[in-house]
């Protein structure tokens, strides 16, 4: 249904001598109302149907408002809601829910929003480790979806459809995984993916990401500075052409294996202590021919600070030619810095903080 444009008179206030007041004109209801809904998408709903209070033109106008954002509201609230609205298209639907729902309920709600067309996915919801259920399977296929966002849940899939052909961009952040073949399946429904963001809570054996069109990757197996609560003993990037910016904070990863990254422009990189690791000197060599991956880069940040000593006998045959380096930030031992001077020609801007 389509918004009837209305034009509400001005409300002009008088100044004793008759004249017009500039301060009291109501210029916010002179607006169309394609505008004013615009405006109202960027409030959470409960404050967008508040707004009904403001007069008769404003009654509706927030049940055409293409968003729908719910911080854990009453069930009920959000059934009446979406039972109100006028409007047949959904672009943005968020709900940050930590309170009990059916997996039934949760499926009614995302089920609506897939069929109004969203393109926007925003889901955060509170778990408990031993009650983790499964996320409604028609998140994975909806052919709309554009950005998809998941906090806190539950039961990735390893097997069964997957098909996001619009998705560009992927957030999973301390969500857990059924196995280990969850991320490469459910990267393997998106072949538009420009934009992947992990943040890992549950332990993996191997972190395995591969998506030939993704742009931006950041890998984040930290929490708060700290070690993570999950860990992955393996990390592999793999078929990552297209890559240009990439982001790694990693403390658990025993052995990383990483393809060629031809299109690589800029990279931030941190590696953590673990005092849970054994063979250093299999993770110095492991370390290094992964900062070999990283030899077309522009810019790079290196961050060692807090990390794992680098054996003399593995780093005194490092000789990566950095040759389109132009910008280096290295936060290490004092060892690192003669090797980037003799292999970076091209460096112009160097920030180097020593790491005693």
């Amino acid at each position: 249904m389509a918004i009837t444009e209305q034009h509400s008179r001005r409300r002009r206030g008088k100044h004793p001598q008759g004249e017009t007041n500039p301060s009291s004109i109501d210029r916010l209801s002179d607006l169309p109302d394609s505008v004013l809904t615009h405006i109202l998408s960027f409030l959470p709903t409960n404050l967008s149907v508040r707004t009904s209070i403001l007069g008769q033109r404003w009654r509706f106008l927030w049940a055409y408002v293409p968003t729908l954002d719910f911080h854990d509201e009453n069930q009920e609230i959000i059934n009446r809601v979406m039972l109100l609205r006028r409007v047949q298209t959904i672009n943005t639907f968020r709900l940050h829910f930590y309170l009990d729902c059916s997996a039934y309920q949760l499926e009614t709600w995302f089920t609506f929003a897939i069929m109004r067309g969203v393109q926007k996915l925003d889901l955060s919801l509170a778990y408990e480790e031993d009650t983790v259920s499964g996320l409604p399977g028609c998140i994975f296929t909806c052919e709309t979806l554009v950005d998809l966002s998941l906090y806190y849940c539950g039961g990735i899939p390893a097997s069964g459809a997957v098909c996001l052909p619009r998705l560009k961009i992927l957030r999973l952040i301390s969500v857990q995984y059924e196995a280990d073949e969850s991320l490469p399946h459910l990267l393997s429904g998106c072949p538009v993916l420009e934009d992947l963001e992990i943040r890992l809570e549950s332990d993996m054996v191997t972190c395995n990401v591969s998506s030939p069109t993704v742009k931006r990757l950041v890998l984040d197996f930290l929490y708060e500075g700290c070690c993570s609560y999950g860990r992955s003993d393996r990390l592999e990037i793999d078929n990552t052409p297209a890559l240009e910016y990439l982001e790694i904070n990693n403390c658990s990863s025993e052995h990383i294996k990483c393809g060629v990254l031809n299109s690589l422009i800029k990279a931030e990189i941190g590696f953590y202590k673990d005092e849970k690791k054994q063979d250093y000197y299999l993770y110095s060599r492991t370390v290094l021919e992964f900062f070999d991956r990283l030899c077309n880069v522009e810019c790079l940040k290196l961050d060692l600070s807090y990390g794992p000593d680098i054996m003399d006998s593995v780093l005194s045959a490092w000789t990566t030619n950095f040759r389109n380096l132009r910008k280096l930030e290295l936060h290490a031992d004092c060892r690192f810095l003669p090797k980037f001077l003799e292999n970076a020609d091209n460096l112009e801007t160097l920030i180097f903080t020593e790491v005693c």
